[in-house]
């Protein structure tokens, strides 16, 4: 009987530790294989707050984009495009975050056109 006053601790132990490992395992974030897809979208330039460009879809519905170009840490793109112009915008989605990342910002080709 003494053996199983030992092993009793050991075996609580043991399974307390697993169990743990398994839920700080499963509590980290998820990451998938895929790379993030970018995508685009054109319409109109409604303004901006600091980091944050809005813009309007010609099917009248509004986006809201956190703004990270590469490369661009004094927000040179705020001068870029005058608000009201046709802009293209590439972005993608974050799953930790609220708003689309634009990555980069380019006058919309139909609008260079005309």
């Amino acid at each position: 009987m003494p053996k199983l006053n030992r092993t009793l601790p050991a075996l609580v132990l043991f399974t307390a530790m697993a169990l743990l490992a398994g839920a700080v395992f499963a509590a980290q974030p998820k990451v998938s294989g895929k790379t993030e897809k970018n995508l685009q979208v054109t319409g109109q330039h409604r303004g901006y707050t600091n980091d944050s460009l809005f813009l309007r879809l010609d099917d009248g519905k509004e986006m809201t984009f956190t703004v990270q170009i590469p490369g661009d840490t004094k927000w040179a793109w705020h001068d870029h495009f005058k608000t009201l112009s046709r802009i293209t915008v590439t972005y993608h989605e974050a799953p930790d975050k609220k708003q689309f990342i634009a990555t980069a910002i380019e006058q919309a080709k139909d609008a260079a056109q005309k």
